[in-house]
């Protein structure tokens, strides 16, 4: 596990003003835990997207908070980072969680696919099916992992899975989803007749929803016709 540091300082500026600090290239934050009281804080964009670049959510982080000219360091994991709703990767917040080392947590691994390329089943036009992306686990803090390497190169047939119970864990995490659940599937690749009917399809949708879109701003224009036929009814009067 990477050792990953972030410097913070109580923040005391709220609401609106807080966007004075987003324009010095500063994030509001907060962090809690379930024994600590909440402690504001701002943090510097450059320096978290850094951080968090490495430790996603998994990861532990050494927050070094400057509190009233002192420095508090807290084990924490970010709990929750929020963007902005225009600008695509802009973080406007972020929660970070303080956790016990001594104390099991609960998160959400991502998986990563690979050996794609070494797989006889995809290279014979199979279809690579993931029926997941993040796995649920319980473990110590220092003991989740960054990531799940699921290893398909060793897939032969079409229609051969992967499940939960398959995955090489270590004997500290402990699995909080139904071991039977498929992780990824090896799907047989479609025949002409099965394309030529999923595109018909798509293209009955797609002219189902145009139809009902056209109909909708029919319907708007009348009424907007009508309202504009009552108004000047009411002025000639």
């Amino acid at each position: 596990m990477v050792n990953l540091s972030l410097n913070a300082e109580e923040r005391k500026v709220f609401g609106k003003k807080t966007e004075v600090l987003r324009k010095k290239g500063l994030i509001p934050a907060v962090v809690y835990g379930s024994n600590t009281e909440p402690i504001s804080l701002m943090v510097s964009e450059k320096n978290f997207l850094d951080v968090y670049k490495k430790a996603g959510e998994t990861d532990l982080i050494d927050l070094k908070i400057n509190k009233d000219g002192q420095v508090i360091e807290k084990k924490v994991m970010v709990q929750d980072v929020d963007y902005h709703y225009l600008y695509d990767g802009k973080v406007i917040h972020v929660d970070f969680y303080e956790v016990a080392l001594d104390k099991p947590v609960t998160v959400y691994v991502p998986i990563e696919i690979e050996g794609e390329s070494e797989s006889p089943a995809l290279k014979k036009g199979g279809v690579l099916i993931r029926s997941m992306n993040e796995l649920m686990i319980e473990a110590l803090p220092q003991d989740v992992p960054h990531h799940i390497k699921v290893d398909v190169s060793h897939l032969e047939d079409f229609d051969q899975t992967i499940y939960v119970s398959d995955l090489k864990l270590s004997e500290k995490i402990k699995v909080l989803v139904d071991k039977r659940t498929p992780v990824v599937t090896i799907s047989a690749p479609m025949t002409e007749e099965e394309l030529e009917k999923e595109l018909k399809t798509e293209r009955t949708v797609e002219t189902v929803e145009v139809a009902k879109e056209e109909e909708k701003a029919k319907e708007e224009k009348e009424t907007a016709e009508a309202e504009q036929a009552g108004e000047k009814t009411e002025e000639n009067k």
